[in-house]
């Protein structure tokens, strides 16, 4: 709820604005260029008091720290920084001068919110902020049930990886990417494609509970990391700038087209890898180490007895 009265208290000072906007962003300025895209507060806002009621009416039944814990609410609120970091700070205003801070806006949106923000559990949360019994309710049972059936198997590791990797491939395509930069409807279809798909396969990596989705899953993680890591070794080895959108823009920041992507480029090869290597680590030794020696993480699922609780 703090969050929530922040954003509104930063919102009240300022209009909305253009994602990137259309004029490039220089350094004496870049403290002042904040967006405040009604759409990303609205969800934003939505989110936390969702998540804070919900946790609220679980506690009620449960008892104080019962199902979301400590650790479990700071995990969900490091997320929901991390993505006011990448969408309303300054660095979403500078991603179209410079496309290094693009790319560190994407990093974020694709490993550190969304794990971040599963290891909170949503789900449940989310849960227990609904009334009770509204998913066996005429048109929400219909409709919520084909779509969380949609989403179990859709946050499988293969369908997952594959559905983030063809998300990243194409949106780096330089005519494609261009056209985000410029036009902003195209360009928050590129971020809920990022954040969506990335969700899917975060949820992958962290419900591994058995050996044999532990297995599925460092596959999935695995071919993540090559692809990612081909696809930034390309972009930083490339001998001419290959989005056109940047050109004239970096100068204002002391790099020249080439030096922004080569640096956008190793933001991507180096920090992401770095954290999908992380998750293959951590999956290869559920596969060596006793199942005992974990506690299921289970992001999206209740606690046991949850549902007698209601």
């Amino acid at each position: 709820m703090r969050l929530s009265l922040l954003l509104i208290g930063l919102s009240a000072g300022a209009g909305p604005v253009l994602a990137h906007g259309p004029d490039p962003v220089p350094p004496d300025v870049v403290w002042r260029a904040w967006t405040f895209d009604p759409l990303v507060l609205g969800l934003l806002l939505v989110a936390s008091w969702g998540y804070g009621r919900g946790v609220r009416r679980l506690w009620a039944r449960a008892g104080r720290w019962r199902g979301i814990g400590r650790r479990h609410r700071a995990a969900f609120g490091l997320g929901f920084v991390v993505v006011v970091i990448a969408l309303i700070s300054p660095l979403d205003r500078l991603g179209g001068t410079l496309l290094s801070a693009h790319m560190m806006q994407h990093g974020l949106l694709v490993t550190a919110a969304p794990a971040l923000l599963l290891l909170g559990k949503p789900g449940v949360a989310f849960a227990w902020a609904l009334p009770a019994g509204w998913s066996r309710r005429g048109l929400a049972a219909t409709t919520w049930r084909p779509l969380a059936k949609a989403g179990r198997w859709l946050s499988r590791p293969f369908p997952a990886a594959t559905l983030q990797g063809l998300t990243l491939w194409i949106w780096h395509a330089p005519a494609l990417f261009d056209a985000a930069v410029e036009r902003e409807w195209l360009h928050t279809l590129e971020h809920a494609s990022f954040f969506g798909t990335a969700l899917l396969l975060w949820r992958a990596i962290l419900d591994a509970r058995s050996s044999a989705r532990a297995g599925a899953a460092l596959a999935a993680a695995f071919a993540t990391l090559m692809h990612g890591g081909l696809l930034g070794a390309l972009i930083t080895m490339g001998p001419r700038p290959l989005y056109q959108a940047y050109l004239g823009r970096t100068d204002l920041w002391g790099l020249s087209a080439l030096d922004d992507q080569q640096l956008a480029g190793l933001l991507m090869w180096v920090p992401m890898g770095a954290v999908y290597f992380g998750a293959c680590l951590w999956l290869a030794s559920r596969l060596v180490l006793p199942v005992d020696t974990f506690r299921p993480i289970g992001p999206l699922d209740g606690p046991p007895g949850l549902r007698d609780l209601r």
